[in-house]
């Protein structure tokens, strides 16, 4: 049997008693591998657009990223016996005090596990600056997520900035390098001593949001700086809040889910605008007068 890619050819040789299910993942494994070939593991998604045209969302960064900060800090409280009688509701009234509407819940669809609010942009910016970590977890641990937590923030403000120099691009290149090390720093000193510094968190944990943000957009700064632009400028903030006051407005709720009727909430807001659109094109009265 041959396999081809572009002008490449691999023979395989198998033995005619091997079932089909067997060879079939065989061939595929052999397809991965041609295209694996010069470090690209799979095809461009999209050919017509040049890799450096490619431009990452400040906004969803932001977003993913808390989440995942977020998570982690929960994940740590809620391996406390008190979390439930006592912790629980110390966090909830602590976000009441930064304004932030936020609770705690039994996941039903996570097999009864511990949940949280999902909050917009702007209150996790707040909880970003504002939430005290260090009066939740103790010690020097406390004190290094807290500053994750607010660096981070730091961090996002500078992508923010509609004008960016050189120096302050080599300054974000430096401070976000420290930053992803100090979220995965590994433990410091000699196992199971009272000298042992434990680290933060596992490699793991690290999304590939995290990856874009610490290694590619120092230079996504730069190339943009050299055609007079900002990450800024490219932002899908607007077109977020547009669908969330969209939902608001029409429908009470939220896009999560896609809703909980047949049709997702997005087809129905799509399918009033247009029926706007065409009423407007079409000198469609509002109204029937009799």
């Amino acid at each position: 049997m041959e396999l081809g890619c572009e002008n490449q050819i691999i023979n395989i040789k198998y033995s005619s008693i091997i079932d089909n299910a067997r060879l079939d993942a065989y061939v595929r494994a052999c397809d991965k591998a041609l295209l694996g070939r010069n470090g690209q593991k799979k095809p461009v998604l999209f050919p017509t657009i040049k890799q450096e045209n490619y431009i990452p969302d400040e906004l969803h960064l932001m977003l993913r990223i808390s989440d995942v900060l977020m998570e982690c800090f929960f994940n740590d409280l809620f391996k406390r016996k008190e979390f439930e009688q006592q912790i629980k509701s110390q966090i909830e009234q602590t976000m009441k005090t930064i304004k932030v509407h936020f609770e705690f819940f039994k996941s039903k669809s996570h097999g009864g596990n511990w949940d949280w609010t999902s909050l917009m942009g702007p209150d996790k910016k707040k909880v970003l600056q504002y939430f005290p970590v260090s009066d939740f977890i103790s010690e020097r641990r406390g004190k290094d997520i807290e500053k994750l937590w607010y660096d981070f923030y730091e961090l996002y403000l500078v992508l923010r900035k509609p004008i960016l120099t050189n120096s302050e691009i080599n300054d974000f290149k430096v401070k976000v390098k420290q930053w992803i090390y100090l979220f995965c720093c590994p433990n410091q000193g000699q196992i199971n001593s009272s000298s042992q510094i434990p680290g933060l968190y596992r490699k793991e944990d690290i999304m590939p949001y995290m990856h874009v943000f610490s290694k590619h957009i120092p230079e996504f700064l730069q190339n943009l700086k050299e055609k007079n632009l900002s990450l800024w400028l490219f932002s899908t903030s607007s077109i977020e809040k547009k669908n969330h006051n969209q939902v608001q407005l029409f429908f009470g709720g939220t896009t999560m889910g896609g809703g909980i009727k047949e049709k997702s909430v997005v087809h129905n807001i799509m399918e009033f605008e247009n029926r706007q659109l065409y009423y407007l094109i079409n000198n469609t009265p509002q109204e029937i007068q009799m």
